[in-house]
């Protein structure tokens, strides 16, 4: 996430507060100005076809209504920064967005799902990653569906945590926040999830320095595909690419 982004969502935590105390329109007004560049650089870690009925504008507008609603049930009693608070719900707006225009639908998520068998299949096979002429063939697909799977999965992956749940008071709630705390854990979950790290580790240790940069770049530092590129010199699309074809190939580890 980019200094200027992380400086305005600064602003914005004072302007929350002073809200909840004065639910003043005009302070509302400012935290929208303020968020508005966060809702930009969520849109902005996707890489999606727009059809011809959502446009990026339209997104903008659905990742400010996931504010919104952001706003208006934060509490200062839940102890927890608003700009963590109301990531999620940006995020979890948009990808409703992309559900509703079918970018993200039930056939979809099987070909991905095809997709993830298949590379595992030929990792088992072959004992190395299958090149995507290997799975082009086995799937019967051409390369621009190949991409059009790939650009899409990553979304597949968070898409059921932002399904939304009824809490214990009937409220709407994503389901990624009613995800059980590290500190409940049983001790044999505990030792579950410990040995998941161990393998996830073992999988992004094994992967070429270029894929760990990138997904350090993604998922540790937040950058949006555009900024990756301009560092690695490559196009926007390569490094979706890249990406995509990554995460599909971790996931199939893991199966």
């Amino acid at each position: 996430m980019t200094q200027a982004v992380v400086d305005r969502v600064q602003v914005g935590e004072d302007l929350v507060r002073e809200y909840l105390k004065t639910k003043s329109p005009i302070i509302k007004d400012k935290i929208v100005t303020s968020y508005g560049p966060l809702v930009k650089h969520i849109i902005g870690r996707f890489n999606v076809k727009y059809s011809v009925t959502m446009s990026l504008d339209d997104l903008y507008q659905f990742g400010i209504l996931g504010l919104l609603k952001a706003l208006d049930r934060y509490k200062i009693e839940m102890n927890v920064p608003f700009k963590g608070y109301v990531y999620k719900r940006i995020h979890g707006e948009v990808i409703d967005a992309l559900r509703r225009e079918g970018l993200i639908g039930r056939d979809m998520y099987e070909k991905v799902k095809k997709l993830e068998k298949c590379i595992k299949d030929l990792q088992a096979k072959n004992g190395r990653e299958p090149a995507m002429h290997e799975v082009c063939e086995l799937l019967e697909i051409t390369d621009k569906e190949y991409y059009s799977i790939l650009n899409i999965s990553h979304m597949t992956y968070t898409t059921s945590l932002y399904s939304t749940v009824a809490d214990d008071e009937g409220t709407s709630v994503y389901k990624v926040d009613t995800l059980e705390d590290s500190d409940q854990m049983n001790p044999e979950q505990i030792v579950e999830k410990d040995n998941l790290k161990m393998r996830l580790k073992h999988v992004l240790n094994a992967l070429p320095e270029r894929e760990r940069l990138i997904l350090a770049l993604y998922f540790y530092e937040e950058l949006i595909l555009a900024d990756i590129a301009r560092i690695l010199g490559l196009s926007e699309a390569r490094i979706s690419q890249i990406l995509n074809k990554t995460l599909v190939d971790i996931k199939a580890r893991f199966l």
